[in-house]
């Protein structure tokens, strides 16, 4: 029996289902932010928005790209972020697994973040260098 991760439709249908409920506005932006740049809510701590939506992390070298850019824009994940993260992700993240437990939320952050790591790798396969496409020299 093989896993299957979520589909894209399913990740932004759950968005816009949490976005909608009051009780869950705040937890969906940090729902967004796995889904789209595929880190776990802890690691979000000190992060930093770049111009181009991606993100910068003290812990990691380059900045990191959702996969989907238009995820950061769809769900104003820039525009939208709840409060300071320093001093409010501790009560995020337990906003977020209180409502993973009580079924508030129906894919849970191992199911994001495979599902993550599963585009990422496959769209890395896909895309090639620019460098690798032949000159267009035109038909005569």
């Amino acid at each position: 029996m093989t896993y299957q991760p979520p589909l894209d439709q399913r990740i932004v249908d759950e968005y816009f289902r949490l976005v909608s409920a009051k009780k869950t506005k705040d937890v969906a932006w940090l729902y967004g932010m796995v889904a789209a740049y595929g880190l776990k809510p802890e690691q979000l701590k000190n992060l930093t928005w770049n111009q181009d939506y991606s993100i910068s992390l003290p812990s990691k070298k380059r900045s990191i790209k959702p996969v989907h850019p238009q995820w950061a824009f769809l769900f104003s994940l820039k525009e939208k972020q709840p409060c300071d993260l320093q001093s409010c992700l501790g009560s995020l993240c337990l906003s977020l697994y209180e409502a993973m437990a009580f079924q508030n939320v129906q894919l849970n952050i191992t199911d994001l973040l495979l599902a993550h790591n599963l585009r990422k790798k496959h769209y890395r396969q896909v895309k090639r260098p620019a460098a690798s496409y032949p000159a267009f020299a035109g038909a005569s």
